[in-house]
Protein backbone atom coordinates (compact mmCIF):
# COMPACT_ATOMS: atom_id res chain seq x y z
CA UNK A 1 0.00 0.00 0.00
CA UNK A 2 1.05 3.38 -1.04
CA UNK A 3 1.04 6.49 1.29
CA UNK A 4 -1.80 7.97 -1.50
CA UNK A 5 -3.34 4.73 -0.77
CA UNK A 6 -4.27 6.05 2.74
CA UNK A 7 -6.09 9.23 1.52
CA UNK A 8 -8.45 7.14 -0.50
CA UNK A 9 -11.35 6.53 2.22
CA UNK A 10 -14.87 5.73 0.97
CA UNK A 11 -15.93 7.65 3.71
CA UNK A 12 -15.14 11.11 2.71
CA UNK A 13 -16.16 12.47 -0.91
CA UNK A 14 -15.62 15.47 -3.28
CA UNK A 15 -19.48 15.20 -2.80
CA UNK A 16 -19.11 16.11 0.41
CA UNK A 17 -16.94 19.40 0.03
CA UNK A 18 -18.23 22.77 -0.49
CA UNK A 19 -15.58 25.21 -1.46
CA UNK A 20 -15.85 28.74 0.18
CA UNK A 21 -14.93 32.34 -2.47
CA UNK A 22 -14.30 35.22 -0.83
CA UNK A 23 -15.04 37.86 -3.89
CA UNK A 24 -13.74 41.19 -3.99
CA UNK A 25 -13.21 43.99 -7.30
CA UNK A 26 -9.33 43.09 -6.48
CA UNK A 27 -7.22 40.57 -5.42
CA UNK A 28 -6.08 40.96 -1.30
CA UNK A 29 -4.39 39.15 1.44
CA UNK A 30 -2.83 39.47 4.38
CA UNK A 31 -0.68 37.78 7.03
CA UNK A 32 -3.27 34.84 7.31
CA UNK A 33 -3.32 31.84 4.71
CA UNK A 34 -6.66 33.30 3.49
CA UNK A 35 -7.36 35.61 0.59
CA UNK A 36 -9.90 37.82 -1.06
CA UNK A 37 -9.85 37.05 -5.21
CA UNK A 38 -10.63 38.83 -7.78
CA UNK A 39 -13.91 38.67 -9.48
CA UNK A 40 -11.75 38.52 -12.86
CA UNK A 41 -10.00 35.71 -11.90
CA UNK A 42 -13.07 33.79 -11.08
CA UNK A 43 -13.51 31.69 -14.31
CA UNK A 44 -10.27 29.74 -13.97
CA UNK A 45 -10.73 29.63 -10.21
CA UNK A 46 -14.21 27.46 -10.83
CA UNK A 47 -12.81 25.39 -14.09
CA UNK A 48 -9.96 24.52 -11.65
CA UNK A 49 -12.89 23.48 -9.03
CA UNK A 50 -15.02 21.66 -11.39
CA UNK A 51 -11.59 19.42 -12.36
CA UNK A 52 -11.69 18.43 -9.24
CA UNK A 53 -15.29 17.35 -8.84
CA UNK A 54 -16.44 19.74 -6.64
CA UNK A 55 -19.78 21.28 -7.60
CA UNK A 56 -21.12 23.15 -4.88
CA UNK A 57 -19.74 26.65 -3.83
CA UNK A 58 -20.43 29.13 -1.06
CA UNK A 59 -19.92 32.89 -2.05
CA UNK A 60 -18.77 35.80 0.72
CA UNK A 61 -18.45 39.14 -1.02
CA UNK A 62 -15.76 41.59 0.42
CA UNK A 63 -16.80 44.84 -0.60
CA UNK A 64 -14.85 48.40 -1.07
CA UNK A 65 -17.38 50.49 0.31
CA UNK A 66 -18.89 50.20 3.59
CA UNK A 67 -21.45 51.68 5.82
CA UNK A 68 -23.73 52.10 8.75
CA UNK A 69 -26.41 49.84 7.06
CA UNK A 70 -24.74 47.24 5.09
CA UNK A 71 -26.15 48.50 2.33
CA UNK A 72 -23.77 46.55 -0.49
CA UNK A 73 -25.06 43.48 0.98
CA UNK A 74 -28.39 44.37 -0.72
CA UNK A 75 -27.24 46.01 -3.87
CA UNK A 76 -28.59 44.32 -7.14
CA UNK A 77 -25.33 45.16 -8.35
CA UNK A 78 -23.31 44.27 -5.59
CA UNK A 79 -20.21 41.86 -5.76
CA UNK A 80 -22.19 39.19 -4.84
CA UNK A 81 -25.08 39.22 -6.96
CA UNK A 82 -22.61 39.53 -10.01
CA UNK A 83 -21.09 36.50 -9.11
CA UNK A 84 -24.02 34.75 -9.11
CA UNK A 85 -25.06 36.19 -12.48
CA UNK A 86 -21.10 34.93 -13.60
CA UNK A 87 -21.32 31.55 -12.67
CA UNK A 88 -25.06 30.95 -14.09
CA UNK A 89 -23.71 32.71 -17.26
CA UNK A 90 -20.43 30.55 -17.44
CA UNK A 91 -21.64 27.25 -16.12
CA UNK A 92 -25.76 27.66 -15.49
CA UNK A 93 -26.60 24.25 -13.52
CA UNK A 94 -23.18 22.48 -13.11
CA UNK A 95 -22.25 24.51 -10.30
CA UNK A 96 -24.52 25.13 -6.58
CA UNK A 97 -24.13 28.45 -5.60
CA UNK A 98 -25.11 29.12 -2.02
CA UNK A 99 -24.55 32.68 -0.82
CA UNK A 100 -23.45 33.92 2.60
CA UNK A 101 -26.68 35.87 4.16
CA UNK A 102 -24.87 38.14 6.96
CA UNK A 103 -24.01 42.07 6.98
CA UNK A 104 -20.74 41.91 8.84
CA UNK A 105 -18.15 42.71 6.32
CA UNK A 106 -20.70 45.61 4.87
CA UNK A 107 -20.97 47.44 7.63
CA UNK A 108 -18.81 49.55 10.17
CA UNK A 109 -19.57 48.05 13.11
CA UNK A 110 -18.86 44.05 12.29
CA UNK A 111 -21.56 43.21 13.78
CA UNK A 112 -23.86 40.39 12.08
CA UNK A 113 -26.91 42.89 12.34
CA UNK A 114 -28.13 46.43 12.98
CA UNK A 115 -27.02 48.28 16.04
CA UNK A 116 -29.11 50.61 17.47
CA UNK A 117 -27.74 53.31 20.23
CA UNK A 118 -26.93 50.73 22.47
CA UNK A 119 -24.22 49.46 20.56
CA UNK A 120 -27.04 46.24 20.74
CA UNK A 121 -28.05 44.28 18.21
CA UNK A 122 -31.92 45.16 16.57
CA UNK A 123 -33.13 41.73 16.20
CA UNK A 124 -36.28 42.71 14.21
CA UNK A 125 -34.55 44.82 12.41
CA UNK A 126 -32.13 42.42 11.32
CA UNK A 127 -34.75 39.99 10.22
CA UNK A 128 -35.87 42.25 7.56
CA UNK A 129 -32.47 43.32 6.28
CA UNK A 130 -31.32 39.66 6.07
CA UNK A 131 -34.60 39.01 4.17
CA UNK A 132 -33.90 41.97 1.57
CA UNK A 133 -30.30 40.85 1.51
CA UNK A 134 -31.41 37.10 0.91
CA UNK A 135 -34.02 38.04 -2.03
CA UNK A 136 -31.07 40.01 -3.82
CA UNK A 137 -29.27 36.75 -4.41
CA UNK A 138 -32.12 34.56 -5.02
CA UNK A 139 -33.09 37.19 -8.17
CA UNK A 140 -29.40 36.77 -8.73
CA UNK A 141 -29.53 32.97 -9.13
CA UNK A 142 -28.21 31.49 -6.41
CA UNK A 143 -29.57 28.20 -5.82
CA UNK A 144 -29.50 28.49 -1.79
CA UNK A 145 -29.20 31.05 1.13
CA UNK A 146 -27.26 30.54 4.24
CA UNK A 147 -28.02 32.71 6.62
CA UNK A 148 -24.93 33.16 9.67
CA UNK A 149 -26.27 35.79 12.17
CA UNK A 150 -27.97 33.95 14.38
CA UNK A 151 -31.02 36.46 14.81
CA UNK A 152 -34.32 34.49 16.34
CA UNK A 153 -37.03 34.04 13.66
CA UNK A 154 -34.62 34.52 10.84
CA UNK A 155 -35.17 31.47 9.30
CA UNK A 156 -38.85 32.13 8.90
CA UNK A 157 -38.35 35.90 7.57
CA UNK A 158 -36.42 34.55 4.87
CA UNK A 159 -38.56 31.72 3.82
CA UNK A 160 -41.95 34.11 3.65
CA UNK A 161 -40.21 36.63 2.26
CA UNK A 162 -38.61 34.28 -0.88
CA UNK A 163 -41.91 32.34 -0.96
CA UNK A 164 -43.85 35.49 -1.02
CA UNK A 165 -41.43 36.93 -4.11
CA UNK A 166 -42.02 33.56 -6.18
CA UNK A 167 -38.42 31.52 -4.95
CA UNK A 168 -40.06 28.92 -2.93
CA UNK A 169 -37.24 26.69 -4.79
CA UNK A 170 -34.33 28.28 -2.69
CA UNK A 171 -32.97 26.43 -0.27
CA UNK A 172 -32.47 27.55 3.09
CA UNK A 173 -28.84 26.54 4.56
CA UNK A 174 -29.02 27.64 8.20
CA UNK A 175 -25.96 28.38 10.39
CA UNK A 176 -25.74 27.29 13.64
CA UNK A 177 -23.40 29.58 15.13
CA UNK A 178 -21.18 28.83 18.28
CA UNK A 179 -19.63 31.87 19.88
CA UNK A 180 -15.61 31.70 19.08
CA UNK A 181 -12.48 33.50 18.63
CA UNK A 182 -11.84 31.17 15.10
CA UNK A 183 -13.56 33.59 13.27
CA UNK A 184 -10.89 36.36 13.63
CA UNK A 185 -8.89 35.50 10.27
CA UNK A 186 -12.23 35.69 8.41
CA UNK A 187 -12.94 39.12 9.68
CA UNK A 188 -9.59 40.07 9.14
CA UNK A 189 -9.27 39.23 5.63
CA UNK A 190 -13.27 40.31 3.81
CA UNK A 191 -13.89 42.94 7.23
CA UNK A 192 -9.97 44.32 7.55
CA UNK A 193 -10.36 44.46 11.73
CA UNK A 194 -8.93 41.56 13.87
CA UNK A 195 -10.33 44.04 16.74
CA UNK A 196 -12.67 42.09 19.19
CA UNK A 197 -16.34 42.23 18.79
CA UNK A 198 -18.23 40.62 21.35
CA UNK A 199 -21.07 38.68 19.60
CA UNK A 200 -22.27 36.78 22.55
CA UNK A 201 -25.27 38.05 23.08
CA UNK A 202 -27.10 36.75 19.85
CA UNK A 203 -24.43 33.44 19.07
CA UNK A 204 -24.37 30.69 21.35
CA UNK A 205 -21.51 29.75 23.58
CA UNK A 206 -20.26 26.46 23.74
CA UNK A 207 -21.33 24.91 27.01
CA UNK A 208 -25.03 24.82 26.15
CA UNK A 209 -25.67 22.36 24.13
CA UNK A 210 -29.07 22.49 24.71
CA UNK A 211 -29.51 25.81 23.07
CA UNK A 212 -28.06 24.54 20.22
CA UNK A 213 -29.72 21.08 19.67
CA UNK A 214 -33.34 23.89 20.01
CA UNK A 215 -32.27 26.36 17.98
CA UNK A 216 -31.30 23.38 15.29
CA UNK A 217 -34.87 22.62 15.72
CA UNK A 218 -36.54 25.60 15.62
CA UNK A 219 -35.01 26.22 12.29
CA UNK A 220 -36.60 23.28 10.72
CA UNK A 221 -39.81 24.23 11.44
CA UNK A 222 -39.33 27.62 10.18
CA UNK A 223 -38.08 25.87 6.75
CA UNK A 224 -34.57 25.48 6.52
CA UNK A 225 -33.37 22.58 4.46
CA UNK A 226 -29.91 22.01 5.79
CA UNK A 227 -28.25 22.91 8.89
CA UNK A 228 -25.12 23.98 9.43
CA UNK A 229 -22.76 23.84 12.82
CA UNK A 230 -20.08 26.12 13.14
CA UNK A 231 -16.72 25.61 13.51
CA UNK A 232 -16.65 21.98 13.12
CA UNK A 233 -13.68 21.57 15.98
CA UNK A 234 -15.18 20.35 19.48
CA UNK A 235 -18.97 19.51 17.89
CA UNK A 236 -18.83 16.08 16.81
CA UNK A 237 -20.83 15.38 19.98
CA UNK A 238 -23.14 17.45 18.90
CA UNK A 239 -23.40 16.02 15.37
CA UNK A 240 -23.70 12.72 16.35
CA UNK A 241 -26.89 14.11 18.66
CA UNK A 242 -28.61 16.23 15.79
CA UNK A 243 -28.60 13.01 13.53
CA UNK A 244 -31.04 11.29 16.09
CA UNK A 245 -32.86 14.09 16.39
CA UNK A 246 -33.81 15.19 12.60
CA UNK A 247 -34.05 14.20 9.12
CA UNK A 248 -32.21 16.62 7.17
CA UNK A 249 -29.22 17.23 5.43
CA UNK A 250 -26.10 18.50 8.07
CA UNK A 251 -23.13 20.51 6.76
CA UNK A 252 -19.98 21.56 9.30
CA UNK A 253 -17.83 24.70 8.15
CA UNK A 254 -13.92 23.92 8.88
CA UNK A 255 -13.57 27.83 9.87
CA UNK A 256 -10.95 30.11 9.26
CA UNK A 257 -9.22 29.74 12.65
CA UNK A 258 -9.48 25.94 12.20
CA UNK A 259 -8.08 25.75 8.66
CA UNK A 260 -5.38 28.36 10.16
CA UNK A 261 -4.31 26.44 12.76
CA UNK A 262 -3.41 23.36 10.40
CA UNK A 263 -1.99 25.29 8.33
CA UNK A 264 0.51 27.07 11.02
CA UNK A 265 1.37 23.49 12.85
CA UNK A 266 1.72 21.84 9.00
CA UNK A 267 4.71 25.16 8.69
CA UNK A 268 6.57 24.37 11.86
CA UNK A 269 6.61 20.79 10.78
CA UNK A 270 4.10 19.84 13.81
CA UNK A 271 2.32 17.61 11.73
CA UNK A 272 1.61 15.73 8.91
CA UNK A 273 -1.36 17.68 7.16
CA UNK A 274 -2.76 15.71 4.41
CA UNK A 275 -2.92 12.50 7.22
CA UNK A 276 -4.61 14.88 9.61
CA UNK A 277 -6.71 16.60 7.24
CA UNK A 278 -8.00 13.42 5.33
CA UNK A 279 -8.33 11.61 9.48
CA UNK A 280 -10.35 15.00 10.84
CA UNK A 281 -12.79 15.07 8.03
CA UNK A 282 -13.64 11.72 7.84
CA UNK A 283 -14.54 11.35 11.19
CA UNK A 284 -17.12 14.09 10.57
CA UNK A 285 -18.51 12.14 8.22
CA UNK A 286 -18.62 9.31 10.23
CA UNK A 287 -20.41 11.25 12.71
CA UNK A 288 -23.24 12.16 10.28
CA UNK A 289 -21.95 14.83 8.47
CA UNK A 290 -23.02 15.00 4.85
CA UNK A 291 -21.27 18.41 3.32
CA UNK A 292 -18.02 20.07 4.70
CA UNK A 293 -17.56 23.62 4.04
CA UNK A 294 -13.49 24.34 4.29
CA UNK A 295 -10.56 26.46 2.54
CA UNK A 296 -8.94 23.00 2.58
CA UNK A 297 -11.76 21.74 -0.01
CA UNK A 298 -9.74 22.08 -3.13
CA UNK A 299 -6.41 20.06 -1.72
CA UNK A 300 -8.46 17.60 0.32
CA UNK A 301 -10.26 16.83 -3.26
CA UNK A 302 -7.24 16.29 -5.07
CA UNK A 303 -6.28 13.71 -2.43
CA UNK A 304 -9.25 11.95 -2.74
Amino acid sequence: MTSQDTYRNPLLKTSNLITPIIIGKSTASNNSDLHVMSDRNLIDRLDKILALQINKVIIFGAPKLHDSRGSQAWNSKGIVQNTIRTIKSNFDKRIKIIADVCVCQYNLSGHCGIVNQDNQVDNDKTLKLMSKISLSYAESGADMVAPSSMMDGLVLSIRNNLNINGFRDTKIMSFSKQFSCLYSPFRLTAFKKFSKIDKSTYQIGYSNSREMLRKIELDLREGADIITIKPSFGNLDLICRIVDRVSCKIAVQHVSGEYEMLMAATRNRLIEENEWIIGYFTSMIRAGVNLIISYGAEEIAALI
